[in-house]
């Protein structure tokens, strides 16, 4: 699971360490290529923050790294990633070609978007409740809450007042979506001067009730002490994070959610272990079909084990439609816009 979701997080940080800024639209709180940020502390308690490439149009794409989960001895692995700076970004430049971050993409919607990219250092799927736990004699502090609140506080002083703001995210990142969207709405209101707001969890499979083993979300809930983050928000999610999205879709029901899974993520079962294939496909059927109850929800799912789809969404498609094209109606609120895949 680890190196492919490090790529994620490669692909997105070299994108933004290539393109150039648009300086005219740069807002002074932020500038093009890493920024730090108070109140961002990775897991062995290093300041870190976001990445930036502005873009030609009024519009922002924030987009979550993956990257890892650490939760007990067994599951915390030794290259989870603990910090995350100015030279990791450096480092990361040569990954963008094909992903949703190539701005010669074609087909790609947000190719003049500005690119906000904030990293994944704490373990937690972007949730944790500020908590320090130790594991293998390796202490980790999952910040991930406080980390996403400063990232987003920061790009909403420097972006106030956008068109439309997309909060994206693979893996571990796609987790984190889900959990930053109401905080990103806090900071961006919906109303008559508000921008339209767009959800995309790629590979963040949030399982319906006992899909997702009750014994591994008690133990996601005491390592990162998310009764402190995310049963605030969905009381229910403890037993089934699932109701994470009708949560979302009372709060907020004229803004578009959008989940992108295969049916044997081979990357995620090994996450979600101990889980069968077939188990994990039957699973994501029934999260497609709850999504298909929620009215400003929908899925695109594909056939086979491919993990982190936003790496190459010209190469899937589902329903007769590229997942670029899919993406593209979802943000250009298309009315026919709807689930596509099995």
């Amino acid at each position: 699971m680890r190196p492919l979701l490090a790529r994620v997080a490669a692909v997105v940080l070299a994108l933004l360490s290539a393109c150039g800024g648009h300086e005219s639209q740069q807002p002074p709180p932020l500038q093009t290529g890493w920024n730090a940020v108070d109140g961002m502390l990775c897991a062995d308690g290093s300041p870190t923050g976001v990445g930036v490439s502005f873009g030609t149009r009024n519009r922002v794409l924030v987009v979550l790294s993956g990257g890892g989960a650490c939760w007990s001895q067994t599951d915390c692995k030794p290259n989870t990633p603990r910090s995350f700076g100015a030279t990791e970004f450096a480092l990361a430049s040569n990954f963008t070609a094909n992903t949703i971050l190539d701005r010669t993409l074609a087909g790609n919607p947000f190719s003049d978007w500005t690119f906000v990219f904030v990293p994944y250092c704490t373990g937690d799927v972007h949730a944790g409740g500020d908590v320090t736990r130790t594991y293998g004699g390796v202490s980790w502090r999952h910040h991930g809450r406080a980390n996403l609140d400063a990232a987003i506080s920061r790009i909403a002083a420097a972006v106030p007042s956008p068109e439309k703001v997309v909060i994206a995210g693979s893996s571990a990142g796609g987790f984190g979506a889900l959990f930053a969207f109401d905080l990103a709405r806090s900071r961006w209101p919906a109303g008559a001067s508000g921008p339209k707001a767009y959800l995309v969890d790629d590979s963040g499979q949030t399982f319906v009730g006992s899909d997702l083993p009750q014994s591994l979300r008690d133990a996601w809930w005491t390592a990162w002490n998310l009764d402190a983050t995310v049963t605030p928000l969905c009381a229910g999610c403890r037993t089934d994070l699932s109701q994470l999205w009708d949560v979302l879709h009372v709060a907020h029901p004229a803004d578009r959610l959008a989940l992108l899974s295969s049916t044997q993520d081979a990357t995620m079962i090994g996450f979600f272990s101990p889980i069968a294939a077939t188990a994990f496909q039957a699973a994501v059927g029934n999260l497609a079909a709850k999504l298909r109850t929620v009215p400003n929800a929908a899925s695109f799912v594909v056939s086979g084990s491919a993990h982190a789809l936003l790496l190459q969404p010209g190469a899937f498609a589902a329903g007769g439609a590229t997942l670029t094209s899919w993406l593209a109606q979802a943000v250009n609120d298309d009315p026919s816009w709807t689930s596509a895949g099995p």
